[in-house]
Parts: C-alpha cells; sequence; structure tokens
C-alpha cells in the first residue's frame, strides 16, 4: 500500500470515529431538533444578535444603540427557560472543541508509545 492510499484510509476511519463518535450524534440530534421548533431558532438568532452587538460595542465599531438592558434579561430569561436552545449551545461547543482537538492532533501528531 503506498504512502497516499494509507493517508486516504486513515483519513475514512478518522472520519467515521468523528461521525460515531457521542459528541457528533448529540450535536446532529440537537440541530434536527432546532430544525422542528420555531420558537427555539427565533430564541438563538437573537441570541446571536446580542452576541454580535456586544463584539461590536466591545470593539467601538457599534453604528446604533445597544441592546436594552431590559431586553438582554428577557432573553435570559427565555434562554433558562429553554432546555433546546441550551443543549444546543453547549453540543455545539462540545463538538467544536472536538474538531479543534482533531485538527491540532493531525497538524502536531505523536507516537502512541508517547501518549
Amino acid at each position: 500500500m503506498d504512502s497516499f492510499s494509507l493517508i486516504v484510509e486513515k483519513a475514512r476511519e478518522l472520519g467515521k470515529m468523528i461521525e460515531n463518535s457521542g459528541i457528533t450524534r448529540i450535536y446532529y440530534n440537537n440541530i434536527q431538533l432546532m430544525q422542528n421548533d420555531v420558537k427555539s431558532q427565533r430564541l438563538l438568532a437573537r441570541l446571536i444578535s446580542l452576541g454580535r452587538e456586544l463584539d461590536e460595542a466591545a470593539s467601538g465599531d457599534t453604528g446604533g444603540e445597544l441592546t436594552g438592558k431590559a431586553e438582554a434579561e428577557l432573553i435570559k430569561d427565555e434562554l433558562e427557560n429553554n432546555e433546546l436552545v441550551r443543549n444546543y449551545i453547549l453540543s455545539q461547543k462540545d463538538y467544536v472543541n472536538l474538531m479543534q482537538k482533531v485538527q491540532e492532533r493531525t497538524k502536531n501528531p505523536v507516537n502512541e508509545k508517547d501518549d
């Protein structure tokens, strides 16, 4: 087996491992659940928008008014009462962390005996 074929085989193995991991399955399940819940989608969109506004305010790039404290509190209350959005955000964070670990390990491989 030439080295290119070995690399392709190992990449496929890695892809299957990622696909079958609990983190990936939970994340994709939460994506499906979010697609079927318009209320949760709206809350997530508002959270993203609020986050963008906060980032712009922190960098001094605000073109308009920052969302009021009352609205931020309302969103916080909605998030506390919406388990689906919380789970989605947490599973997305776990999935991104997994992908970062895979990328780091791919860039900086170590020998099995070094683990």
